[in-house]
Parts: C-alpha cells; structure tokens; sequence
C-alpha cells in the first residue's frame, strides 16, 4: 500500500537551532520552516511491463484552446480516413503511408466510410463523395443554409446534420430524399433504430430538459417527441424503448432513479420503474443519479456516495438489489463480468467481478487513467502522464506499454491486429497480439451475477452456501448444496465432469456446460447447461424440480426459491 510522509527534517533542524541560541537567542530568522510532501509510489525500474514500439506514426490537427475535441479518423479494413488542415487525407493502416489527400477548408471530424465510398464535408454544406482508391472526389449535395455540422451514414442513406435540420441523402444517386426542420436539429446525437431516427437534443424553457425526437426515415416527418426530460436511451428492445430519466430531483423524490418504458410507436411512457430507495444522509433533491445504464435485462446505478446497484429490470420496489461496495471512484462497466474502479489514491485501477466483488487489479498501469476503452478482450488504458497500455480485460496482464507526449486520447481503434492511437496531435499504430483481439468468451467466466435469496425447503428457511446466481433473468442454484439439504445422495465423476444425482426412484447425471441431461438412459433437454462457479456445480431452478420431479419454484416478491419434496420418492 502506498504512505503519505510528511518531512520532519526541517522541525528538528529548528528545534536544533533554537537548543544552541538558548532562550536568549536573538536571532529573528527561521529555518527550515518549509512544509514539504512526498507521495511514496512504486519506481519506474520496477514496472515490467514491456515497451512497444509503434509500426508508424503520423501528424494530426492539434485540438483548439476553445474547441476541445480529438476527432477519431474513420477505420475502414486496410485505410483510415481523417481530415488534416482542411483536406481529407488516407492513410493505409499497415504501412503508415499516405496514399492520397482530397479537397479543402473540409469540416474536422467530418470523414465516414459508407459503402465503397468516403464522405466528408465542408462548413459550406458542401457534401462530397471521394474515392478510396483515388481520392478523386466530386460534391454531391449542399444545404441551402450553407453550414454543416456532422455526417452519419446508415446503408444507402447520409444524414447530414446542421444548426438548421437535418438532410437525407441517397448514396447510389446523390440526390437529396428530403430534408426536416428544427425537431431534427440533434444536439445530443442521432441513434438509427429500425424505421426511424432518434434525435436527442435539449430545450430551455422555465428549466432546461433533454428530449428526444422521433424522425421518420423514408419522410424526414416528426412521429413524435418524447415528452420530461430524458438524457439516455438505455434500451431498445422490440417497439419498447427504455429511458433515464433525469427530470430534476426535489425535496419529495422517494428513488434515486428512474426509468421510463416508452412505446416505440407513439412515443407515450407506458411505465415507470424507480430503483434505489432515497438515503437519508442527504436530501432528496441532492440524490441524482451519477450513473445509469442497462444491460441485457441488468440495471446498474451509481449513487452520489459511490455505491453501485444491480436490479432486474423486472423487479418491483420491493426487490433486494445486489450491490458492488469499492473505496475507488467508478470508471466504467460493466464488461466482461465486471465493473472498473480507480484505486483510491487514483494511480491505476482495478474491477470488481459481478460474480462474487472479488478484485482484479491490471498490471503495470501507475497513473490516473484519462481514457479507458474495451474492445474484445482488449482494454486500453491513456494515462494522464501519457503513457498507453493495452492489457488483458480478463487477465489483467498488460501486453505493452508506449511512451506519448500527450494528456488526452481520442477513442482507441482496432482494425484488425492493429491498434490505432490517437494522442492529441498524433497518431500512431500497434501491433496486437491475437489474445487480444479475440471477441469475448460467453459463457460462465464474466457473465453471471451473485443474487441475494432466501430459501425454504418444506416450510423450513434455509440460507444458501454458497449463494444463488443469475445471468439473463435466469435464477441458478449450487446444486451439491440443494441436494444435501433434501437428503439426495451426490456423486462426482472427476475425469468426465460428471455429477449424477440420486433422490428416492431418481437418478439423473449431468455434465458440466451438456445441454442435455440424461435420466433413466435418455437425454433430457435443459436450458442451459450445468456451470461451475468458484468450484460449484450450478444449474437453472427449472431444470431442477423438472429432473427430480418435485416442486422447486421462484418466488420472485420475496427473492426466495421455495422447495416441496412431499411427493418425491412415492
């Protein structure tokens, strides 16, 4: 653990002084009075983690004083595109070399790549159409408003959005589809679900509020807007839509957070589900949300004190929720099983595994983090000091290391084995080792979440050891332990990863991650296959009570699984 030391040298420097003056001393100065302060932190010597040596580096455009933004170039399979002092320029990503540049006084950030062909455009409104072979180029739009502020492209269709509206345009023919007004105007960026656009944007009135507007695709009409206010589309699921929503707490607020179910059609809130019930340490009004985000049906919330819960996005008000405590401030998550915290005394940072909060530290990294990105089972760290790790998310382990200049990053790229890195006014390329850029493994390791949850077998509370699981609203028990409690008899088979279970005329065997049991010599079918956890054995609720034929059941109120035996063995 690092100290703080505070230097006592120069208070027993005065004292010595004041001992040989004696109490007549009559000299006036003081010495040694100075405060001083060290922070005890690991050596430089003593980070192993190896330097990298980048395939090639190339200038960029520094960020203004007034306009603090790193635009990130456009990654395609074999170039990126970018726009350097007002032209768009290609670069090819193996080699570094510059293979043609195109165009002037074009808009920065303004590159993307949708089919064969780049787009960028101009603060004119001027859209063109270049080559990625040639870099030959032609304008193929310009808005009657001559301004430009960003371009998205969505399969055959470019969106170009301005301070006025919004334009769609057809990529195989250049010609314009249709244009909107104002409720198109997205100052919070524009999300493509399905047949429609939704374009977040704010609006002042007696208080400022985020909204979002619903935009069709094939008319550019408005279908609807989103009517509170709400800074976050959490989900998407269907002609159901999830929304944070961040109307202003007062001294009346009973939750923390709130999510508003929206339908996709109309754009009226259908539901409302609060979570997290108002400490009182503090003041309602004061108890916003740091943070909030849903994945797949898990709900995550950070609260002003730095505490993170976890909720089902089906569960009621009165549903315990699971929470990750940590000294660290939070930084991202989750991922790969696990949400990310800066060390206390903020030099690197650590996660929490959602599975059991047990901590994984990642090697090497020795500063505040400024930019941290998770690409397959890559992370990529930018230090304040300007140092770049790439590590291992799963493992922690760091595969380099690269020394820049800079204090801020642009977002972390892979194409391919490559990673792209952009450091303030450069841009440099890595090799990856295949570990790295290999997608994410779905099973037992990151995914399922420790549930808090009673039980009672035959009218007796029980406590589960070791506890519950979930993972995709699905509830999993320890099954040795289960078993033990109704008196079944358990056997395991090492070498095959077998368990076979016996209870009264019963008897069933599993193996480990086989979607398929086998019971009296045929296979039966569960739905989802048997997953060790922290060296037990765990398996679905339903699957249970349907192998050894007596009641097992989920009582989702009072997070309890409620077992009857009475029929079982007859």
């Amino acid at each position: 653990m690092r100290k703080f030391k505070h230097s006592l040298l120069g208070v027993l420097a005065a004292g010595l002084v004041a001992a040989s003056l004696g109490a007549g001393g009559t000299a006036s100065a003081q010495y040694g009075s100075e405060p001083s302060y060290s922070l005890e932190t690991n050596y430089g010597f003593e980070n192993k983690v190896p330097t990298a040596k980048a395939l090639w580096s190339a200038e960029l455009d520094l960020p203004s004083g007034t306009e603090r933004i790193q635009y990130p170039p456009a990654v395609g399979e074999t170039n990126l595109y970018y726009i350097k002092s007002g032209a768009l320029v290609a670069r090819s990503i193996a080699s570094g070399k510059t293979l043609w540049s195109f165009g002037a006084k074009l808009l920065p950030g303004s590159a993307v790549i949708a089919g064969s062909f780049v787009y960028a455009g101009s603060a004119d409104g001027s859209v063109y159409k270049v080559n990625p072979s040639t870099g030959s180029g032609t304008r193929i739009y310009q808005s009657k408003e001559k301004q430009l502020v960003s371009l998205k492209a969505d399969g055959s269709t470019l969106y170009a959005s301005s301070n006025s509206g919004l334009a769609s345009i057809n990529l195989a023919t250049g010609k314009l589809n249709w244009t909107a007004g104002s409720d198109a105007v997205g100052h919070n960026g524009m999300t493509i679900l399905g047949s429609m656009l939704l374009v977040g944007t704010f609006e002042s009135g007696a208080i400022t509020v985020n909204t979002f507007y619903a935009i069709d695709k094939a008319t550019g009409k408005t279908l609807w807007k989103l009517e509170g206010s709400h800074d976050k589309l959490l989900k998407a699921d269907g002609d159901t839509l999830y929304f944070n929503n961040d109307w202003p707490h007062t001294d009346e607020s009973a939750y923390v957070a709130t999510i508003d179910i929206v339908s996709a059609k109309t754009g009226k809130v259908t539901g409302s589900k609060p979570f997290v019930a108002v400490s009182t340490a503090l003041p309602a009004m004061y108890q916003a949300p740091k943070y909030v985000t849903v994945d797949g049906n898990d709900v995550y919330i950070l609260t002003q004190d730095n505490k993170l819960f976890s909720y089902n996005l089906n569960d009621g008000t009165d549903a315990v929720a699971r929470y990750v405590t940590d000294g660290g401030s939070f930084i991202a998550g989750p991922y790969n099983g696990k949400v990310f915290f800066q060390n206390v005394d903020n030099l690197g940072f650590h996660a929490r595994k959602l599975v059991d909060q047990s901590s994984l530290f990642y090697e090497g990294l020795d500063n505040p983090a400024s930019r941290v990105d998770f690409k397959n089972a890559g992370m990529y760290v930018g230090q304040t000091d300007g140092e770049v790790y790439a590590l291992n998310v799963t493992t922690g382990k760091a595969a380099f290391r690269f020394q820049t200049q800079a204090r801020n990053y642009g977002p972390f790229q892979v194409a391919g084995s490559t990673l792209i890195v952009q450091a303030e006014g450069k841009l440099y390329a890595f090799r990856l080792p295949e570990e790295l850029t290999k997608p994410l493994a779905t099973g037992p390791t990151g995914a399922f979440v420790k549930a808090e949850a009673g039980l009672i077998i035959d009218g007796k509370t029980k406590q589960f050891q070791p506890s519950m699981m979930t993972l995709n609203d699905r509830m999993f028990v320890p099954m040795r332990f289960l078993m033990q409690e109704i008196g079944a008899k358990v056997s395991y088979d090492a070498p095959n990863k077998q368990t076979t279970i016996t209870y009264g005329k019963a008897a069933f065997t599993l193996t480990e991650n086989s979607a398929f049991a086998v019971k009296d010599g045929k296979q039966v079918a569960l739905t989802y296959g048997p997953t060790i956890l922290n060296g037990s054995l765990y398996v679905p609720i339903g699957d249970v009570g349907k192998l050894l034929g007596i009641a097992v059941n989920w009582e989702p109120g009072p997070r309890t699984v409620v077992v009857t035996t009475a029929a079982a063995g007859a």
